[in-house]
C-alpha cells in the first residue's frame, strides 16, 4: 500500500468513524424521546419515528463505505450485521401496535444496534 493510499484510507476511516458515533449518539436520542413519553415527559413518538428514518441515513453510509473503500473492507461484516439489525427495527415497530410481545423487542433491538455501532467506532478508529 502506497503511502497516500493509507492517508486516504485514513480519511474514510476517520469518517466511517464519525458515522458510527454518530448512529451512536442517534440511538441514545432514541432511548432518551422513548423515555420522555413513557414518563409523561410529552408526546414524542412522532419525533421518535422520525429520527429513527434519519438513523438509516448514517447506517447505510457505512455500509457503502464498507463495500466501497478496500481499506475497510474488516468492517463489512459489522456493517452488515448494523445494517440488518436497522431493518429488523423497523419491523418490529410495525408490527408492534397490533402484536406488543413483538413490539416489546423493539427497545432490546437498539440496544444490539447500539452494541454493533459502539464496535464499528472503535474497530474503525483502531481501538478494538
Amino acid at each position: 500500500m502506497t503511502a497516500s493510499a493509507t492517508v486516504e484510507t485514513g480519511h474514510w476511516r476517520t469518517g466511517f468513524a464519525a458515522l458510527a458515533i454518530l448512529t451512536i449518539v442517534g440511538i441514545g436520542g432514541q432511548f432518551y424521546l422513548a423515555g420522555m413519553v413513557v414518563f409523561g415527559a410529552g408526546d414524542g413518538w412522532g419525533l421518535h419515528a422520525m429520527m429513527g428514518g434519519v438513523l438509516s441515513l448514517p447506517i447505510l453510509l457505512m455500509l457503502g463505505l464498507a463495500f466501497l473503500v478496500p481499506g475497510l473492507a474488516n468492517l463489512r461484516g459489522s456493517a452488515c450485521v448494523l445494517a440488518g439489525l436497522y431493518l429488523v427495527q423497523v419491523t418490529l415497530a410495525a408490527l408492534g401496535s397490533g402484536i406488543p410481545y413483538i413490539g416489546a423487542l423493539h427497545p432490546l433491538n437498539g440496544l444490539a444496534m447500539d452494541g454493533v455501532a459502539i464496535a464499528l467506532a472503535k474497530a474503525s478508529l483502531g481501538k478494538a
